[in-house]
């Protein structure tokens, strides 16, 4: 039963392949294809400015955290001992 399932999905997908390399291709006009471009582009930049900035922000909380703590730990050596 599993062996005749991947057949019949490898025939499937074998004959979808074959009825699409049939189909001429689209070609794009330049304003669109600029259009498309542009778009991956800025997507592209916005995700890796997110990042960046994800990482600024992560980098920074790390530099607040181990000054906050050398503070303490200052402040903890200054107090008397009783």
């Amino acid at each position: 039963m599993n062996r005749l399932s991947s057949l019949l999905t490898g025939g499937f997908l074998l004959s979808l392949t074959f009825v699409s390399c049939q189909q001429p291709a689209k070609m794009m006009d330049p304003e669109t294809r600029a259009a498309k471009a542009d778009s991956v582009a800025r997507s592209r930049m916005q995700m890796v400015a997110d990042s960046m900035m994800n990482e600024c922000s992560s980098n920074q909380a790390m530099m607040v955290q181990m000054k906050a703590d050398s503070l303490y730990n200052a402040a903890i050596a200054a107090m008397p001992n009783p």
